[in-house]
């Protein structure tokens, strides 16, 4: 699993609400992870030459083919990563980002517990090393096997003098608080099994399936972080389900396997029309998400790790009894 340049675009962009009661407990007693935490952004910027950075890149190849794709002996890519890091500009404010974040408490935190969860519920997880880096916007995400690195910059938040070149219904999900939530969300592939059917049911289920492995593995975070929509949008969908239903229902979405249909519903879009004016983007991810949430409602003794086995959507479906239904 390898993911860079606006992966967290992509995530949520591409196939890739409440735990049951024994998920929860199981997460209490989850001890924390020991995770080595590499300030890598601070002895990148530090160089002072290319040679000084050829070396460094030849010492860490890993990093340039992760992020870049390029290999240190490439000596117009160094040039151009030099030409970033050295930059008055770039220096000014990679000071800023490094004081935003400061000495990194709170994603050091989260990292450790949600891997320490991971580890509780899979015992063969092996858990990833996290570097931080600066790429001058270039990147924003590297989820890998072994592996995390996070482009500091690309999560500065709003303030930030500068901002990944994205429309404002992206931008906002790049703050500090989607950075975790995201990497664990990226992780839940290989825990998670499905058929080859390629129709929207399918696409839908695995994104649900993806976002209750990370509301499991980091049970106090909020829907609005693990799914990137606010909680406006959540509560306008789940006050209309019915209508979201039925238009899927008599669009017969279900079993479109069309790939320009599908990416009108699990796909970046602002909003969907298609729905209403006020749907939001993503909302077949949400429904998807929904499903899963009433199957565990409807099937309490299924655990998470049965639940993610289960390949056939139609199965979960139906054993969900999802229909549409607004549940208080």
């Amino acid at each position: 699993m390898r993911l860079t340049i606006y992966a967290l675009l992509f995530a949520f962009s591409s196939v890739a609400l409440f735990s049951c009661e024994e998920d929860s407990e199981k997460s209490s007693e989850a001890s924390e992870a020991e995770v080595k935490f590499v300030r890598f952004d601070k002895e990148l910027m530090s160089l002072q030459s290319k040679e000084e950075l050829q070396s460094f890149l030849a010492e860490n190849p890993w990093y340039s083919k992760s992020l870049y794709r390029a290999f240190p002996e490439d000596t117009s890519f160094v040039s151009h990563l030099y030409d970033i890091i050295s930059h008055p500009g770039s220096r000014a404010f990679y000071e800023e980002v490094d004081s935003t974040f400061g000495d990194l408490t709170n994603l050091k935190t989260e990292f450790s517990k949600a891997f320490g969860q991971i580890k509780a519920t899979y015992p063969d997880f092996k858990v990833p090393s996290v570097y931080t880096t600066f790429t001058g916007l270039e990147n924003d995400l590297f989820v890998g096997d072994s592996i995390v690195i996070i482009s500091l910059e690309a999560f500065a938040g709003p303030e930030a003098s500068y901002r990944p070149d994205q429309p404002a219904y992206i931008q906002n999900r790049y703050q500090w608080e989607y950075i975790v939530p995201t990497v664990i969300r990226l992780m839940a592939g290989p825990y998670i099994e499905s058929n080859s059917g390629s129709d929207l049911l399918n696409d839908m289920i695995f994104f649900g399936k993806s976002f209750e492995f990370t509301k499991a593995m980091m049970p106090g975070v909020a829907d609005s972080l693990i799914i990137a929509l606010p909680d406006s949008s959540l509560q306008g969908n789940w006050y209309n389900q019915d209508i979201i239903w039925a238009h899927f229902i008599d669009k017969q979405l279900l079993y479109e396997q069309n790939h320009r249909t599908k990416e009108k519903y699990i796909g970046e879009r602002p909003n969907v029309p298609e729905i209403g004016p006020a749907c939001p983007g993503r909302v077949g991810q949400w429904l998807g998400w929904r499903i899963i949430d009433k199957f565990r409602t409807e099937n309490p003794d299924v655990s998470l790790q049965e639940l993610l086995k289960i390949k056939d959507p139609q199965e979960i479906l139906r054993e969900s009894k999802y229909r549409g239904l607004v549940e208080e």
